[in-house]
């Protein structure tokens, strides 16, 4: 930790900090008990088994194991450092941090930067745009498409001049480097030095989930191509991970589909005629890791790109990936050739419900195409029985099975049939299928034998109820552990019975935070108490005494072999005596039955 990075200032970040809400921004959470669940964004599973407990203020995932407090969960989130974390969540909860040793601040160009210098270049395109003479044609143009003011507010619009240098020279003006400028992709270099990226383009911004900016696109308002630019990779923009709006839809998600086109236009008309869900997947065909983003807060999925023939083999590798994924997909299918945004202009809001009600599920659509390219009922049957495959659940592959044989004037054993040699041709080329190779992943647990299973719960019963300590260290001592982690959470527990769980946190490393979220996340075995508590700690000793037993055998033969008749006998007394034990424990079970 950086030395102005003090406990007490985490201790007060993390206390102004609700960790449901924080993860909330992130992933759709229900309650359930006193816990509340989703779907792990940093793993892919079709069970939720992400956990996070209010009362404790930790999160834990049941699937891959990851868990620890609300630092952990910024760094894996966003890639940060831990002290880029508390710098982050610092900010979000209005905390003043120390003041670090100044010949250590420098210039640097870390995500904090490139964020503050992307906001400069937003606020710059903004103003020409509302307040400027030379953002008077695209004000027009914005007009002339529909666009209300508010809209453009909403989403931050704004115009890059005919200018070569202005923005370049704006942001040099307020400190920025050169280099930083070209990293950020605002900037080129030329022959007689950088110039700007953008010019005669209105400007999209283009907003991460926490509403930084990342990243821009602009649209010509003449005949210059390309008609659309994107920024660049940068440090803080990848294309193919950001959804266009997600900021702004992410609240709507909670409860409703998602809506995903494919330009910036499309989903600023949705959202002026309340069609909040909407999303874009920056003119190109969804991604692996645009769909794992959208999962993360709902697996409701409509698609609607553009009708023509480029947009209808986009909607198809994104439908085949998303379901695959584990989300219910359903298509749009816009008429007349047009893209959401003419269709809805033209048609208005009663319109496009009109859309929404007629959408069809993923089979239906993908029979539709394939009957437009396929005369043969073979080569159609061959485009659709892969997504009848990945279905998890059995009532939807029924389904699925009558929705192709009725298509396709089959019988229902027909396209059964087709499914099982599908699905063994798939074993055979993959003995061990992608799909459990996933499961072994994400679910992997170890097989615990008595001795460490019983020295789990007893140490999770602990944290549940610290005053069961006293309890266990009178009948166990403090050297009972012998997994390294357990006793290192012990060790802290018991210097200190009026722990903080999350506080804890910050003395453990990232494999030890991970067991500790596991024991303190409730489970229906740790409310039952004292009674377990006191099965375990007998089973404990047994399995001791047991271990014993095999260890003084084991020197017993070595005692006979070299005919050591004092060690023998040594050791047969021990034996003895570890028997009579048991005889006298069995012996009181018996009669503590008989008593019942």
């Amino acid at each position: 930790m950086e030395n102005y990075l003090k406990d007490d200032t985490v201790e007060t970040i993390r206390q102004h900090i609700e960790i449901t809400e924080l993860i909330g921004e992130y992933i759709r959470l229900e309650k359930k008990g006193k816990n509340y669940v989703g779907f792990c964004p940093f793993h892919q599973e079709k069970t939720p088994s992400f956990t996070v407990s209010s009362e404790k203020q930790i999160f834990h995932c049941f699937g891959c194991g990851v868990g620890g407090d609300i630092f952990k969960f910024i760094m894996l989130s966003e890639g940060l450092t831990f002290p880029e974390a508390v710098r982050q969540l610092a900010a979000k909860a209005g905390v003043l941090l120390p003041v670090a040793d100044p010949g250590r601040i420098k210039k640097t160009r870390s995500q904090e930067r490139f964020w503050e210098i992307n906001k400069m270049a937003k606020d710059f395109y903004r103003n020409i745009l509302i307040s400027r003479q030379e953002g008077k044609q695209a004000r027009e143009y914005l007009k002339n498409r529909g666009l209300e003011e508010r809209v453009q507010e909403l989403f931050q619009l704004g115009y890059a001049t005919e200018n070569w240098t202005d923005l370049v020279d704006n942001l040099q003006n307020k400190g920025c480097l050169p280099g930083e400028l070209i990293e950020l992709g605002l900037a080129v270099q030329g022959d007689r030095g950088i110039h700007n990226r953008f010019y005669g383009r209105v400007m999209f911004p283009i907003f991460n989930i926490q509403g930084q900016v990342i990243g821009f696109g602009g649209r010509t308002i003449g005949q210059s191509l390309p008609k659309y630019l994107n920024s660049p990779q940068t440090p803080v923009f990848s294309k193919g991970q950001v959804l266009y709006g997600l900021n702004l839809a992410r609240p709507v998600l909670q409860n409703g589909p998602a809506i995903v086109m494919e330009g910036y236009m499309d989903v600023i008309i949705a959202h002026q005629y309340g069609f909040t869900g909407a999303v874009a997947s920056l003119g190109t065909s969804l991604t692996d890791g645009q769909c794992r983003t959208l999962l993360r807060y709902t697996k409701e999925i409509l698609i609607a790109y553009d009708a023509d023939t480029a947009g209808v083999n986009a909607t198809l590798r994104g439908l085949d990936l998303l379901q695959e994924l584990g989300g219910r997909v359903r298509v749009i299918s816009i008429p007349q050739g047009k893209d959401p945004d003419d269709y809805i202009r033209l048609n208005g809001r009663q319109g496009w419900e009109d859309l929404l009600n007629k959408t069809e599920t993923l089979l239906e659509y993908k029979l539709r195409q394939a009957s437009l390219s396929y005369q043969d009922t073979r080569q159609i049957l061959d485009n659709v029985i892969r997504n009848i495959a990945v279905m998890d659940n059995m009532a939807d592959q029924e389904e699925g099975i009558r929705t192709v044989a009725s298509y396709l004037n089959l019988s229902w054993e027909a396209v059964k049939s087709e499914l099982g040699r599908y699905q063994t041709n798939q074993r055979k080329k993959w003995p061990i299928s992608d799909k459990i190779a996933k499961k072994t992943h994400n679910i992997l647990q170890r097989q615990l034998n008595v001795q460490e299973n019983a020295e789990q719960q007893i140490l999770s019963i602990i944290l549940q109820e610290p005053e069961y300590l006293p309890v266990v260290k009178k009948e166990l001592g403090e050297q009972f552990l012998k997994d390294p982690t357990l006793n290192k959470i012990f060790f802290l527990i018991n210097q200190n019975q009026e722990f903080n769980p999350a506080n804890l946190m910050s003395r453990l490393n990232d494999q030890e935070c991970t067991v500790l979220s596991g024991l303190l996340i409730d489970s229906p075995l740790r409310t039952k108490g004292k009674d377990i508590l006191i099965d375990l700690i007998t089973s404990l000793k047994a399995n001791q005494r047991r271990l014993k037993r095999v260890h003084l055998l084991q020197e017993l033969a070595r005692a006979e072999k070299a005919q050591d008749n004092q060690r023998t006998a040594a050791i047969l007394q021990e034996l003895q005596e570890l028997l009579e034990f048991d005889r006298g424990i069995s012996t009181r079970s018996r009669e503590g039955e008989r008593a019942v």
